[in-house]
């Protein structure tokens, strides 16, 4: 394996297991320079020979550190397979701790009781916010989105749609793979996608309607 950070160190002693804990969190507060960012994802975070975390609450930092460096169609798979994994279980609330392949009670064994897993875990449901934010793509520059940059990414999906309540109104955004369509009452966007062809524009009072074929 290449370069990578190790677990921990307890009583002076190197623990010298690469995890994916010290490698997402140094990736997401911004400690690595790029060549370090491409070796972190590649050596830990997208690597299956790495353990696996197997709590939805840990798995949303895991997957935010990858959104945030581009990588949502990764991200798309990894929710489709995990929280969807779950739901083909016949869950209806997310759970505590899902290791796909489980049967029978083991299911709902943890902290050594037998019943011990939380079936509806209030940390579950971190897809919606990984898609709210790095999907939509509306992120502040300037304090109280009094200006912003709208940036979506639909990560293989094929639409996306969703509003970003700020101190200065709704920004709602909608986005396809031909059009992408901003709604917003004040404040100072600015838009950035990828497009094959040169874009064509209409804009009206409060709206920005962008129509492209995007890459």
């Amino acid at each position: 394996m290449g370069m990578a950070f190790i677990h921990s160190r307890t009583n002076g002693q190197l623990n010298k297991q690469v995890t994916r804990y010290p490698n997402m969190f140094a990736m997401m507060f911004g400690y690595l320079d790029s060549a370090k960012t491409e070796a972190v994802k590649n050596n830990a975070l997208m690597n299956d020979k790495v353990r696996k975390i197997t709590t939805p609450y840990m798995r949303f930092y895991e997957l935010a550190a990858l959104a945030e460096i581009g990588q949502q169609t990764y991200v798309t798979k990894e929710i489709k397979d995990y929280w969807g994994g779950m739901l083909q279980e016949g869950a209806t609330t997310f759970w505590e701790q899902y290791y796909p392949g489980e049967e029978g009670a083991a299911r709902y064994a943890m902290y050594g009781r037998p019943f011990g897993r939380s079936l509806c875990h209030a940390w579950g449901a971190s897809p919606l916010y990984l898609i709210g934010k790095y999907y939509l793509g509306v992120k502040p520059t300037k304090p109280g989105y009094s200006e912003y940059i709208v940036e979506p990414a639909l990560g293989g999906l094929q639409w996306i749609e969703g509003t970003v309540p700020t101190p200065q109104g709704n920004i709602s955004v909608s986005a396809d793979t031909r059009q992408i369509k901003i709604t917003t009452a004040s404040g100072k966007g600015t838009l950035r996608f990828k497009s094959s062809k040169t874009p064509q524009q209409r804009m009206a009072k409060s709206a920005v309607l962008v129509i492209a074929t995007t890459s």
